[in-house]
């Protein structure tokens, strides 16, 4: 395998959930392969039990699980993705070819399966390179909106157990013009709001850097979300319209930051595929996912919209 491999599953009920998810990750188990899992608790829970049953503790224990944690700015797909995209970066260089058994879960649905969209969207952009076989189970009954989403995201679909290419699939990004990524939660007054040019970049980084030590971080945690915020700030200005707006919040223990503008993105999943060793430019948002524990990018009328969010 030289790259991904992206599968819409189906299934009619619990239990035949478990039986034939179970079944994928015991042949492959068996067959020596790494299998990593981001499930909703009693699938996995259920998943184990019979990994263990029928595989002993050790083969429970190679288990690579990818937790799914909304956080307090809701559902981000792309950050998701991207923490994911690190991890199984490492089990690639580890045990080589990786297959990820994943569940679509009701509770982050969203309105016309937006948050579904970018999640499947963002996997087929962030790991496009990696020899990883992507298993994505959704139940039959699921909402009309979720379930185009799924078909259109998914290059192929498992049919009756025969893995076929998909009519409705699209390009990753394009699937977002229709349905943009969703909007975090709402922070309430920032306790910095700046707006900056080019010229004022300098105050920029001055702003973040303050706000992160007033809020305890080390010199070094402090610095990597500096150089974040600062590339965003500085693709805002050098791409958009010249001029941008930063707000910092600093709730307890974090430091959330946005970066607004008036342009609008060409890209709509910005920073998730590596970038290209040999292109001078397009490190920015790439280097920012990196270094934070949330980075959302978003667009409305207004314009583009970047949220960061750091812990200490």
């Amino acid at each position: 395998m030289s790259g991904l491999r992206h599968v819409l599953c189906w299934y009619s009920g619990e239990e035949d959930l478990h039986a034939r998810l179970g079944d994928t990750v015991l042949a492959t188990l068996r067959d020596g392969g790494s299998v990593a899992v981001e499930l909703r608790l009693s699938t996995e829970v259920a998943l184990r039990g019979r990994v263990a049953a029928e595989l002993g503790a050790d083969a429970v224990a190679g288990l690579l699980r990818l937790p799914r944690d909304a956080g307090p700015d809701g559902p981000s797909g792309q950050t998701q993705v991207a923490r994911a995209a690190r991890v199984l970066r490492e089990r690639v260089v580890e045990t080589g070819p990786v297959t990820v058994v994943s569940e679509h879960a009701a509770g982050h649905a969203g309105p016309g399966g937006a948050y579904w969209t970018e999640v499947e969207a963002a996997a087929q952009v962030a790991l496009a390179d990696l020899p990883v076989q992507l298993l994505c189970w959704f139940p039959q009954e699921v909402a009309a909106p979720v379930a185009a989403a799924a078909r259109a995201a998914h290059p192929l679909e498992d049919r009756d157990g025969a893995v076929v290419g998909s009519s409705a699939h699209r390009d990753p990004r394009s699937l977002l013009t229709d349905r943009p990524a969703p909007v975090p939660a709402e922070m309430g007054p920032p306790v910095t709001d700046l707006p900056f040019d080019a010229v004022r970049l300098r105050e920029v980084r001055s702003a973040v850097d303050g706000a992160l030590r007033g809020q305890g971080f080390p010199q070094a945690r402090s610095e990597d979300v500096t150089v974040a915020v600062n590339e965003i700030a500085t693709n805002a200005v050098h791409h958009g319209p010249g001029t941008a707006r930063l707000m910092i919040w600093t709730p307890p223990g974090e430091v959330v930051c946005e970066v607004h503008d008036t342009g609008r993105l060409d890209d709509p999943l910005p920073g998730l595929a590596p970038p290209d060793p040999r292109a001078p430019h397009g490190r920015g948002i790439w280097i920012a996912r990196q270094l934070c524990d949330l980075l959302h990018v978003w667009s409305d009328d207004g314009g583009t919209h970047v949220r960061v969010r750091a812990a200490a």
